[in-house]
């Protein structure tokens, strides 16, 4: 066999091997977590114009061992620019306590209408918060969660704010990515919302040194009214999950405390 050939055999050989490569794995999203994050958005949802009662905040804070933090600024009706604007819906706070049950990380959302838009403005009391959670976690990672149109065409869209927002980690979206796909959300786009206008938690976050990207889910993945949708939820869950887990920050913590 010639050299030219031998080349050309091997380089085959070494296509059909990856092209008949298995990615073979176990799901890690079971129906309880898809219950009750259907539960929360559903609460949050009909809380609509409903003011959080005398001592309650407008936002809640659940807290995990991970150095990760998820937030839903918009998961009920922010505040902003005097009116009152309509939200991303519940799901985006039921995709954070998922993620928060199943990945031991730190999560922050509101839960009745918010005073000030947290993606927004910065001099609001969720800001506060979540700037104190960075300087005691330390986190190395921020995601916000947010829903979008659903007649945009991605199913979820990456704000870096072109790039600057994960700050060295340059792996960080490509990793984010490739698991979407893996996980059937095939269809994405980087930066149609940049995170760089206004006063944004990605751009709050990343100044504060934590790299940082704002996740546009589309609002088909982001609600559970039926069988099929409550399968994209389920399958959005597992997605940002897997891309925890990719990075070794994402450990199911089981009803006795313990990792598992």
């Amino acid at each position: 066999m010639s050299r030219k050939a031998w080349l050309l055999t091997s380089l085959l050989i070494i296509c059909l091997s990856a092209c008949s490569h298995v990615d073979y794995r176990r799901a890690i999203v079971d129906v309880p977590d898809v219950q009750k994050a259907v539960t929360i958005a559903k609460e949050l949802d009909g809380r609509k114009d409903l003011p959080p009662p005398d001592g309650l905040k407008w936002f809640e804070i659940r807290r995990g061992a991970l150095p990760v933090i998820v937030t839903a600024p918009h998961s009920t009706q922010p505040f902003r620019e005097g009116k009152y604007r309509f939200s991303d819906g519940g799901g985006t706070a039921g995709l954070a306590v998922a993620l928060h049950d199943m990945c031991n990380i730190t999560i922050i959302y509101t839960t009745y209408p918010s005073p000030s838009d947290p993606n927004f403005y910065d001099d609001n009391e969720f800001k506060a918060e979540l700037g104190k959670l960075i300087s005691e976690i330390k986190p190395i990672m921020l995601l916000d969660v947010h829903a979008s149109h659903p007649y945009r065409p991605y199913e979820v869209d990456l704000g870096t704010m072109n790039g600057l927002s994960v700050l060295d980690d340059k792996q960080f979206i490509p990793a984010l990515l490739d698991e979407f796909k893996r996980e059937g959300l095939v269809s994405t786009s980087v930066d149609w919302f940049a995170a760089s206008n206004n006063q944004t938690i990605t751009k709050y976050a990343s100044s504060k040194g934590v790299p940082s990207v704002q996740l546009e889910f589309s609002a088909t993945r982001m609600v559970a009214d039926s069988d099929a949708a409550a399968h994209r939820f389920a399958q959005t869950i597992q997605a940002v999950a897997r891309f925890l887990e990719s990075r070794g920050l994402c450990v199911r913590i089981d009803s006795k405390g313990a990792g598992k």
